[in-house]
């Protein structure tokens, strides 16, 4: 057994200044969770600066540290508030709001506290642990692929008299909140900041906090983190889907402010993930993927305005690692996404092409305008249907497992009755929502079998196919199944051949 008391190795020394102990009996009451929302800390980086070449000082605001877990608690609070100072809520009021997830927790937060019901309208793309957290929150969460602002005035003006919608995206009281204490919090711990970072979803901590800074500031550069494949800023860049989540896209909401801004940095999923697990590792702060964005832009942009001694950065974390355990930090995740290679093994056949397995099952190819009807006779004896467009083009896959999951799961609107699965649907509406692809002509060549063997450990099946030359369209080929890659293990194992390894 490990003695501590013998050993000879020495324990890192405890500065007298970093430890602040309190009597546990001497603590504040507080009459609430919510008491806690606002003043989260600013934490210096030590080694992020440091391995990235940089002599100015970064500071992280952790607004995960919220008690809902991102910086929408100060506002989901505010605008709730707001409300009730405004008599718009009422004893038998319903809350109704369009997320990308953190909003939503916010609402469903407060929604909670205040015994009333929820109703959190959020897109496909965003997390399942988003989901989760706003459902044990007692949320009904309506997960849709249309627009969730539609759909949520939708059911506010079915009842306007009972349902009430803060609207984060139109609600002055967005910004206003993050210039009253989030901008505030900043000045009064630093007095001075050269360079302000963070992402920008609905606009209210830029525009809010921006504003706050550049009074006492002048000179302050705001500076926008912007996802690959958003225009909110980068208004001549190429709109594509991106996986990060809660902020950029493609329409700038009301209460942004872009003239604060004085300059933005484009970051890619890669750059962001990557940077998150950085900030993870080698500074202990339990960050989300936008994070990771803004981090990204903030060294980028340190760089290109050459800040060096005295010039402090401070960067906005808006979210933490609770929402994306399934995805960024789930190692095969990043690996899916080809973020990451596969570990090394000593199998040989860990190494071998996709293109080695001999696949004797054949899915069906079907075109997104198919009924759901359509499809499961198509997958007569499959379980898996690849969905493509008119020029062959990939849009996802459905699964049988995903309409019973579809069927058993009906979404229930206020004010009516749930409604039985529609066999007449188009499969659009039921995709299976993170289908995995390996493309045998992509950016880091031709998958491996170890690489597709990782991506199985979480995932069912995986569609495989090429992108065309021209612009970049993933036109499926085939299915492949843990049932496959270990067949094709059982039968190589023992002989060992050699593929050209």
């Amino acid at each position: 057994m490990f003695n501590l008391i013998n050993s000879k190795q020495k324990l890192p020394s405890l500065r007298k200044d970093s430890l602040h102990w309190k009597s546990p009996y001497a603590q504040k009451l507080n009459n609430s969770i919510l008491d806690f929302v606002g003043n989260t800390p600013l934490i210096k980086l030590n080694k992020i600066p440091k391995d990235h070449g940089l002599s100015c000082e970064i500071y992280a605001k952790c607004e995960y540290m919220n008690p809902g877990g991102s910086s929408k608690d100060r506002i989901a609070l505010a605008m709730a508030r707001d409300a009730e100072s405004g008599k718009y809520i009422h004893e038998d009021t319903q809350f109704v709001e369009p997320t990308s997830g953190n909003t939503g927790i916010g609402v469903a937060f407060n929604a909670a506290l205040l015994d009333k019901k929820s109703f959190i309208v959020t897109g496909e793309k965003n997390s399942s642990e988003k989901v989760n957290t706003m459902q044990i929150l007692g949320a009904e969460v309506i997960v849709t692929r249309k627009s969730s602002t539609e759909i949520a005035r939708q059911i506010k003006d079915a009842n306007p008299d009972k349902v009430v919608m803060l609207d984060q995206f139109e609600n002055n009281i967005n910004p206003k909140i993050h210039y009253d204490t989030t901008g505030v919090e900043i000045l009064e711990a630093l007095g001075k900041v050269d360079m302000f970072v963070c992402g920008a979803g609905s606009g209210g901590t830029v525009s809010g906090a921006g504003h706050r800074i550049k009074e006492k500031c002048p000179k302050c550069t705001i500076i926008v983190a912007e996802p690959e494949g958003s225009t909110m800023f980068n208004v001549n860049g190429r709109k594509h889907p991106f996986l990060v989540e809660g902020i950029g896209g493609s329409t700038v909401p009301i209460v942004l402010d872009k003239s604060v801004v004085d300059d933005f940095e484009v970051i890619t999923d890669e750059e962001s993930f990557l940077m998150a697990r950085e900030v993870i590792k080698k500074e202990g702060l339990l960050c989300g993927g936008s994070s990771g964005t803004a981090m990204a832009a903030a060294i980028k942009a340190a760089r290109k305005y050459n800040l060096g001694p005295g010039h402090r950065i401070v960067v906005v974390l808006p979210d933490g690692i609770r929402n994306y355990m399934t995805k960024f930090v789930t190692n095969q995740w990043m690996e899916a996404h080809l973020f990451m290679d596969p570990p090394e093994h000593s199998m040989r056949w860990w190494k071998h092409p996709i293109t080695n397995l001999k696949l004797t099952h054949l899915y069906p190819i079907i075109n997104d305008d198919f009924t759901c009807l359509e499809a499961i006779e198509a997958m007569k004896t499959e379980n898996v249907a690849i969905v493509v467009n008119r020029e062959g083009w990939f849009v996802g896959a459905v699964s049988k497992d995903n309409f019973r999951h579809s069927a058993t799961n009906p979404t229930k609107l206020p004010g009516k009755k749930s409604e039985d699965f529609n066999f007449n649907d188009p499969v659009t509406m039921h995709l299976v929502k993170d289908c995995y692809t390996l493309t045998k002509n992509g950016k880091k060549g031709m998958p491996t079998m170890g690489r597709l063997s990782r991506i199985l450990d979480i995932t069912s099946f995986v569609v495989i196919g090429q992108n065309t030359v021209d612009e970049g369209h993933f036109i499926p080929e085939s299915v492949i199944t843990a049932d496959d890659v270990l067949e094709y293990i059982s039968l190589y194992t023992d002989n060992e051949p050699s593929f050209g390894n």
